[in-house]
């Protein structure tokens, strides 16, 4: 993800000042110990204390998120940083706020990128770590019944980078008047002497009200959408430390491109299919079945937060296609892409078959007249 100037450099960057993470005991570099849940020299060991943007993480009233927002400057465009420890320069993309300086390997966070926009409240950091990820990994590839056995062998390793991803999260309470129709089943005998259910329709309408708490949108702009929501969610209402820029040392980080007016969109699909869900029970508490046609939601209370969240991510190549995956940094969950093989599809569907066959067979001969004519 980062990229060097030697050969040439990235039309209109903007060089930026940055902030590098070294001990002052021997000049190694830190980095917060996962294991450990440490911020700490990896050469020395010597540990430090995280300096922090805040003591609590705070929830922002979301009726004033626009004049915060325009409060803000917005940086647009590729930066370029000097190593505050060789000298190289380095490129961050128009998303990326932090990296690791590929000549000494210090972590560079780009202050001015990091501080455009509405800068980050709070951070979950990371919980599972490269090695453990890959081993959540290995035991996903190898649950997959339906990928191919050599990819099983040869899918590839080592190419796990951990990141910080930006999400916005928010708090709402949400009252809704629901209409639709209520159904009573009843049993009605046809011409030919046979039962069936009928089912009478009558109007209804009614509120339903749910309170929702810390809903996790993710404010990247990655086409790795469904990958991303597979691996949530995260436990911000628990684990969510106020932010610090130590976190990030060793680590990717985005700077949010989906500004939190806009998520907050995605997260009204959320607490509306579940308000949906309560009218659906509400309407069955009188009735056998129900059909919701119409919501109208009101939402107050709403708050906000922007955080990063820790996710281990990678692609792997198979037979010139290309999978990504993405291990929760937190808790170990996995989703991804991946090959199916064509072979094992088919003998299951032979086996299923050959299960059915073998169960029809033994069913009474006139039974089995009757299937043979149906599927002749």
């Amino acid at each position: 993800m980062v990229t060097t100037e030697q050969e040439q450099k990235p039309e209109k960057a903007v060089h930026v000042n940055t902030e590098t993470f070294v001990c002052q005991n021997c000049g190694g570099i830190m980095k917060f110990d996962i294991k450990k849940q440490k911020f700490e020299c990896s050469a020395c060991r010597s540990e430090y204390d995280l300096q922090t943007l805040s003591d609590t993480v705070k929830e922002n009233d979301f009726n004033s998120y626009l004049d915060r927002e325009k409060a803000t400057v917005p940086f647009e465009g590729m930066a370029v940083v000097a190593c505050q420890q060789c000298g190289m320069e380095v490129s961050f993309s128009e998303s990326q706020f932090s990296a690791t300086c590929p000549m000494c390997g210090s972590a560079q966070v780009a202050t001015v990128k990091q501080s455009a926009g509405i800068p980050p409240d709070g951070l979950v950091p990371f919980k599972v770590d490269k090695k453990d990820a890959q081993e959540k990994f290995k035991a996903w590839v190898k649950s997959r019944w339906f990928a191919p056995n050599d990819f099983k062998k040869r899918y590839g390793e080592g190419g796990l980078f951990g990141m910080y991803l930006p999400f916005w999260t928010y708090d709402a309470y949400a009252v809704s008047r629901y209409t639709g129709k209520g159904g009573k089943n009843r049993r009605e005998k046809s011409k030919d002497g046979k039962e069936r259910t009928v089912t009478d329709w009558y109007p209804v309408s009614g509120i339903v009200s749910a309170s929702f708490d810390d809903l996790q949108i993710c404010a990247s702009n990655k086409k790795e959408e469904n990958i991303v929501n597979g691996i949530l969610p995260y436990d911000t209402i628990n684990n969510t430390k106020p932010f610090s820029d130590g976190y990030l040392s060793g680590y990717y980080a985005e700077v949010y491109k989906i500004k939190a007016n806009a998520g907050f969109e995605s997260a009204k699909r959320i607490m509306e299919n579940e308000l949906r869900r309560l009218a659906a029970r509400d309407i069955t508490r009188t009735y056998d079945r129900a059909d919701v046609q119409s919501l109208s939601t009101k939402y107050s209370n709403v708050t906000y937060k922007h955080v990063l969240l820790p996710l281990w991510s990678s692609a792997f190549g198979y037979k010139g296609k290309t999978y990504n995956y993405a291990v929760n940094g937190e808790t170990g969950k996995v989703s991804g892409s991946r090959p199916y093989s064509a072979i094992k599809i088919t003998l299951a569907v032979l086996g299923v078959i050959a299960a059915v066959s073998a169960l029809l067979w033994s069913m009474d001969t006139s039974v089995m007249d009757i299937l043979l004519l149906i599927f002749d």
